[in-house]
């Protein structure tokens, strides 16, 4: 069995999320955009630290290794 995350299209149609959406009273178009902005934060949060895992990378690339004299 794999799991998978919902859309947020699936979590807006779930009937028992809905409910608790009726009970907080939280609209649809209010819920869309709290999961919309959680995924972009979640999408920049991600990006940012793979560019932190390739900086160490991108240093050693820019610095200038010293050639051997070889005359």
């Amino acid at each position: 069995m794999t799991h998978r995350d919902l859309t947020i299209t699936e979590v807006l149609k779930d009937p028992l999320i809905r409910q608790i959406m009726r009970a907080d009273h939280i609209s649809v178009t209010g819920m869309a955009n709290l999961l919309q902005d959680a995924a972009r934060r979640q999408k920049r949060t991600k990006e940012f630290a793979l560019l932190a895992d390739l900086a160490p990378i991108a240093n050693a690339a820019s610095q200038t290794i010293p050639q051997a004299d070889l005359r």
